[in-house]
């Protein structure tokens, strides 16, 4: 019995970690290089403002979807402007107001949450708030700097909405057909359905993510709290798996860089080009498999951690340490959920016999 059980893990590993080739994308991935070369250019010149630029445009153009002009529009001015506003607090906030921080993060993550109820493209958008706000955390700084870092955010959905206008005039004379949505609930029944229940568990863990993540490893304190958001989903067997293949990503990519660091002996050329050959990668075989662009992700992180000249084995340890922490919190949430929905089932029972 215990054999074949091993096998039937054994067996659902390989599917998981099963890489579909047929999803290399190398244009993308040569698009992406690019874009990647292009946002450190950016960084150069304007620092953290044109980090924040950048970030701002990608999500913006991220929480885009097929259909009316009117709600594309529309999209683009809520993402543009909450965002700038959760830029404000969670700047301001940073590191050194570990309360605020938790609070945003929470309350974020519990609305953006509940709006999967009313459809893919409100998920969608939610979920990249939710990211943004934990991202925001680490440009810690004042009063001054937050209020920069939301004008550059507008600046980004700015950008975006021009790119976006750009690409509706070239496709103007093609049909366009919305991608369907699920049915729309009311407020009183999403707060009544298990998504609620969901929301609340998925937002305590981030919030005790991100406190965790302050404490712990202050300079990637932003990294459990991320994981978290990724990996806790409401079907629990999703879930895992995202947390399984997230932590193989991971370490996978730690011992690739650091190899590369090794062979590399001091060289910033050969680091450089590790780095770039790893953002090509990450973008071109992003759908093949989730583990593999976690893998490429990480390596392009601990790599310009050494590129910058800062200590890659520390990155490198901090990024495994705070991905294994952010999928335990998650696992403990998905495991506590499991435990609420099972009680409430017996304590209805009774009640359906009679």
């Amino acid at each position: 019995m215990g054999s074949t059980l091993l096998i039937l893990d054994l067996d659902r590993l390989r599917e998981l970690l099963a890489v579909d080739r047929t999803k290399i994308d190398v244009r993308r991935g040569s698009v992406g290089a690019v874009a990647v070369l292009i946002a450190i250019v950016f960084v150069v010149i304007f620092g953290t403002i044109g980090m924040t630029v950048g970030i701002a445009a990608l999500f913006v153009i991220a929480a885009d979807q097929p259909g009316p002009v009117r709600q594309r529009w529309m999209g683009v001015l809520v993402i543009t402007i909450f965002g700038s506003l959760i830029a404000l607090v969670a700047v301001w906030a940073g590191i050194q107001h570990i309360w605020v921080a938790v609070l945003l993060t929470f309350t974020i993550t519990v609305v953006a949450t509940l709006t999967a109820g009313f459809g893919h493209v409100l998920a969608t958008r939610g979920l990249l708030l939710s990211l943004w706000a934990v991202i925001a955390f680490g440009f810690a700084g004042d009063e001054e700097t937050a209020l920069s870092i939301a004008i550059a955010f507008v600046g980004g959905g700015v950008i975006a909405a021009v790119l976006l206008w750009a690409q509706a005039l070239r496709s103007r004379h093609e049909p366009v057909e919305a991608e369907a949505e699920a049915a729309a609930h009311t407020l009183e029944e999403l707060i009544r359905s298990p998504l609620a229940w969901f929301a609340l568990l998925r937002a305590g863990a981030v919030g005790i993510a991100t406190a965790l993540g302050i404490v712990l490893v202050p300079e990637h304190a932003m990294w459990p709290a991320l994981t978290v958001l990724l990996v806790m989903r409401p079907k629990a067997g999703e879930a895992v798996a995202a947390g399984v293949l997230r932590t193989i990503g991971t370490l996978g990519g730690v011992i690739v860089a650091e190899a590369v660091i090794l062979i590399a002996g001091g060289s910033d050329v050969v680091v450089f080009a590790a780095f770039m050959l790893a953002a090509f990668a990450m973008v071109a075989l992003k759908s093949v498999n989730y583990w593999v662009f976690v893998l490429f992700l990480t390596a392009v992180i601990v790599l310009s951690e050494a590129l910058v000249g800062e200590s890659a084995e520390a990155a490198a340890m901090q990024r495994l340490f705070a991905t294994v922490l952010g999928a335990a919190i998650a696992f403990l949430g998905i495991g506590l959920g499991r435990v609420i929905v099972q009680r409430r089932s017996d304590g209805a029972a009774p009640a359906s016999e009679a």
